[in-house]
């Protein structure tokens, strides 16, 4: 049985002898407004906005309130970061919106669409140990250099999430796109490790 407790950008699961507590560290949305932007006039106009259009096409501006990152492009596209909701990145994107309206960067008429690209999430598996031995020799697409990085990366067969594994039992998830996504792909990775035998409980003395 599998039960589902949502907290503030965080979900509980508890499957057999463990539980998983999993919360969302970073959702990248991409979107465009509705209108062209001049970057060199943005530039100017934007206090604290980056570019180095040698190595990038577009401009770097960091909102402080709501805090979010956003990356800027002559068609109007932007990438915005540093959020932990879809809820909040459309905030900062409003937001930006009118920050770009007042500085005469858009008209009064422009308006934005956006979607989640991607979120990465920590998940811990409380009272648990990942043999990564075993699991380097159970898995497929696994890299583990532990000489370099303390965790295994194991990208999961036909599903686009992503893992790092660590001996600790944590677990950082990217790849998906929607909680949904993200808390199957946290359990379907739970049966296979399951199924080849690389976690075990952790025995805590009294």
């Amino acid at each position: 049985m599998v039960c589902w407790f949502l907290k503030v950008q965080a979900f509980i699961i508890v499957i057999g002898l463990f539980d998983f507590e999993i919360t969302i560290q970073n959702i990248v949305l991409t979107g465009s407004f509705s209108e062209a932007i001049d970057l060199c006039v943005a530039n100017s106009k934007l206090e604290g906005s980056k570019r180095n259009w040698k190595r990038f096409p577009g401009l770097a501006y960091k909102l402080k309130v709501p805090p979010a990152t956003f990356l800027l492009f002559r068609n109007g596209k932007f990438v915005c970061t540093g959020i932990k909701s879809q809820a909040k990145g459309q905030a900062a994107t409003a937001v930006f919106l009118e920050r770009l309206k007042a500085e005469g960067l858009v008209s009064s008429n422009c308006v934005f669409e956006c979607g989640v690209k991607n979120l990465v999430a920590s998940v811990i598996i409380g009272g648990a140990s990942i043999s990564l031995e075993q699991f380097t020799n159970q898995f497929e697409s696994v890299i583990y250099e532990h000489e370099k990085f303390p965790a295994a990366v194991y990208k999961m067969g036909e599903s686009r999430a992503t893992f790092l594994v660590f001996l600790t039992g944590k677990l950082i998830c990217s790849g998906v796109a929607d909680e949904e996504t993200l808390k199957q792909a946290v359990k379907d990775f739970y049966d296979q490790l399951i199924e080849k035998n690389a976690i075990e409980k952790v025995l805590t003395s009294l």
